[in-house]
């Protein structure tokens, strides 16, 4: 099959949006990387089959359009290693002060860090989203200050989240997710970084009965305003309910469908935001 290379330049805070953006399209790969010819941009990189090169490439032209603008560059690719551009995409990532993500391919000497090796796949959460990351600062944040001996992991996908929370040292941990293909996934990564002892359910917050001291929620807004109650039912009197997936501009929508919760924290990284609450009473 002939491929086309589709190449942006945009600033940093808009990367990952249009690498969504891409992949919603039809793009079937999108690597970001510093453009080394363009101080203070990120070059994003589509690669489309020729069939659907128009396609694609009239889509993006509109959203740059409507986002500022940006010049687009072409070229055909008569065969594509993918499995060069996949590792290309996944790279060791420090987070915090004791976490670091990496995939099987590129384990570093993290210098005493819980390294966490994760295997890419289809299932969301190998460290380089922003989100993923935030959540990440945020567990080690509520265990570093104490009292967390249950965790709930909502959302797990590939058990990145469930992993950490084990490595930092929480005894009790269980990861929930709506999709039951992610489950053996995540039940590998988790068995693969030392946390075999992660019990987990397929289906909502709702599925659990009991109360966690932490609960992180990766999700989308219309999701974590959707799944608020049961959020809230399953975080303990004097818990921290960490919800992330959202953006800036959805940040006053999900606060309010916590009613009785006050912000204690808040991360930012780009259009990113990712909020810690505990009950105002």
């Amino acid at each position: 099959m002939e491929w086309v290379l589709l190449r942006v330049a945009v600033a940093p805070a808009s990367a990952d949006p249009l690498a969504d953006f891409l992949l919603a399209e039809g793009a079937p790969a999108v690597v970001r990387e510093t453009d080394a010819t363009a101080e203070g941009r990120v070059m994003v990189e589509a690669h489309v089959p020729a069939g659907t090169h128009a396609h694609v490439a009239a889509a993006l032209s509109g959203y740059l359009a409507r986002t500022g603008g940006a010049v687009v560059e072409s070229a055909p690719l008569a065969d594509v290693d993918w499995e060069a551009v996949f590792r290309r995409h996944h790279h060791p990532v420090l987070v915090g002060r004791r976490l670091a993500v990496a995939p099987p391919w590129d384990v570093p000497d993290a210098g005493g860090r819980e390294v966490i090796v994760i295997e890419p796949g289809q299932a969301f959460g190998t460290g380089q989203h922003a989100t993923t990351r935030m959540c990440l600062e945020e567990i080690e944040s509520a265990v570093t200050a104490g009292g967390v001996a249950s965790a709930l992991d909502v959302g797990t996908g590939s058990g990145l989240l469930a992993a950490a929370l084990v490595r930092l040292g929480v005894s009790r941990v269980v990861a929930v997710d709506v999709d039951p293909e992610v489950l053996p996934r995540a039940r590998a990564n988790l068995d693969r970084n030392g946390a075999g002892e992660v019990r987990l359910v397929c289906g909502r917050a709702d599925a659990c009965r009991r109360r966690f001291d932490l609960v992180v929620a990766n999700l989308l807004a219309d999701a974590l305003v959707q799944d608020a109650p049961a959020l809230s039912a399953v975080t303990a009197e004097r818990g921290r309910l960490v919800v992330s997936g959202l953006l800036d501009t959805q940040v006053e929508r999900v606060t309010a469908a916590y009613p009785a919760w006050r912000t204690l924290a808040v991360r930012a990284e780009d259009r990113w935001r990712t909020l810690t609450l505990t009950r105002a009473a």
